[in-house]
């Protein structure tokens, strides 16, 4: 019998459509914004969209940062999502400086808005955020993004893959022994997306 997965909620995230693709994936998933259930759950997946901001300092300073750190340091499976992959490095720029929860070493970054990217002789300005399908290496699936910071991983060893947009190459996707995180949108990345939780899924039950 498959463990149950358990999707945080946390008020950062769309969880209809995340459990909607865990379950199409065959996950048995609960959803539950207790802490402590988080704590004695053996699969985690914390999803994000929006800011780092007053929400995400009541999250790393409280008790539901404390519970995913548990469940990360006792070695169980964690995915965070976006904002939620972004969440587990030391912190942001955004908004004048936030902390993240410090599981990883990295902080997040700001697009530059004068970016710009060539096609044939014209050079075209890129716009932020970063939105839409893009191809991530070593792969080279691709994966739909929302996002205006990206995350500068300080170890490159907890780099999966690697995606660029205009000439900033930035971690999609991270892992670090039973960590795992994605900038882009799984749920939103139809079979691409799909098979990425697939994968994370079977990863969690070896």
């Amino acid at each position: 019998m498959a463990r149950e997965l358990t999707l945080v909620d946390s008020g950062l995230g769309n969880l209809a459509s995340v459990e909607r693709a865990l379950i199409q994936v065959g996950s048995a998933t609960q959803i539950t914004d207790d802490p402590d259930k988080v704590a004695t759950s053996r699969i985690v997946v914390f999803p994000g969209q929006g800011t780092f901001g007053k929400q995400t300092d009541n999250i790393v300073s409280g008790a539901m940062g404390e519970a995913m750190r548990m469940v990360i340091q006792r070695g169980d499976p964690f995915l965070g999502i976006c904002l939620g992959m972004q969440m587990l490095f030391e912190g942001s720029e955004e908004a004048g400086g936030h902390k993240g929860l410090g599981i990883l070493k990295g902080q997040c970054r700001r697009f530059p808005e004068s970016m710009t990217t060539a096609e044939g002789d014209r050079v075209r300005k890129l716009k932020i955020p970063h939105m839409g399908w893009n191809e991530v290496q070593p792969s080279g699936e691709h994966y739909y993004f929302v996002h205006s910071y990206y995350v500068d991983a300080a170890e490159s060893s907890d780099v999966m893959w690697s995606t660029t947009y205009g000439d900033i190459t930035f971690a999609s996707a991270i892992r670090r022994d039973n960590i795992y995180g994605c900038q882009f949108h799984p749920e939103k990345s139809q079979q691409s997306g799909l098979r990425f939780l697939r994968a994370f899924l079977l990863g969690s039950r070896q």
